[in-house]
């Protein structure tokens, strides 16, 4: 890379972390009590995920909800999920060898997020422990979510780095253009939940289809 990156931001869902069952055990239980019979599968539910978990119900929901009801099912969802998201989320093979390697190098690493900022906290720690992620940004009430840049602006600010230093790796077409609205360059995962077609879509600088990659890309 022509510039000297002293940063990596990473998304958390289908980047760093496999969260698909828990996030569909919790959606399928309020579709069952709303007695919708949608049955989803969990490829379907890897295209609902990406701008948070409102978003998410939604669409699991077939966008039939009024606003109220929507607010009513999300509030359900998320206190399901919060009460199960680590029973069967798993980093994903080969991550955590990636960025303890990336520290050695004196990299410093940021999770960013439209995962709930404390879920999202708990998540990282638990799962990676206190001292991997210098900065972990998720969604906060009445701030704008992926893909606008603000969340990954703090991010940079905490960090203390410009985005000419930063690159950003993620899953999604959300994160794809979260980068590129932050101007940071876009490296797109294929191990996550969505299709290396949606990624290229996006043209990001590269798609990388391991995590042993991920070194190679700062």
């Amino acid at each position: 890379m022509d510039n000297i990156i002293k940063c990596a931001v990473f998304d958390l869902d289908g980047t760093l972390v496999n969260t698909i069952d828990d996030l569909k055990i919790a959606c399928d239980t309020v579709l069952k009590e709303y007695g919708r019979d949608y049955n989803w599968s969990e490829a379907d539910y890897k295209r609902f995920v990406g701008n948070g978990i409102k978003k998410l119900v939604e669409r699991a929901f077939n966008n039939t909800l009024s606003v109220s009801e929507l607010d009513e099912a999300y509030k359900k969802v998320s206190a399901i999920y919060n009460e199960i998201k680590l029973d069967n989320a798993y980093a994903y093979d080969g991550i955590k060898e990636e960025l303890a390697l990336l520290k050695e190098r004196g990299i410093k690493l940021a999770v960013v997020t439209n995962k709930p900022d404390n879920a999202a906290k708990d998540m990282v720690e638990t799962i990676f422990g206190k001292t991997t992620f210098d900065f972990i940004s998720g969604a906060l009430e009445g701030t704008p979510h992926k893909p606008h840049p603000a969340s990954t602006f703090r991010a940079l600010d905490a960090l203390g780095c410009k985005a000419e230093e930063a690159v950003f790796f993620g899953d999604s077409n959300v994160d794809m253009q979260t980068a590129k609205n932050a101007n940071i360059k876009a490296i797109g995962v294929s191990w996550g939940f969505r299709s290396k077609e949606e990624l290229n879509k996006e043209e990001p600088f590269a798609i990388i289809d391991s995590p042993s990659e991920i070194g190679k890309q700062i």
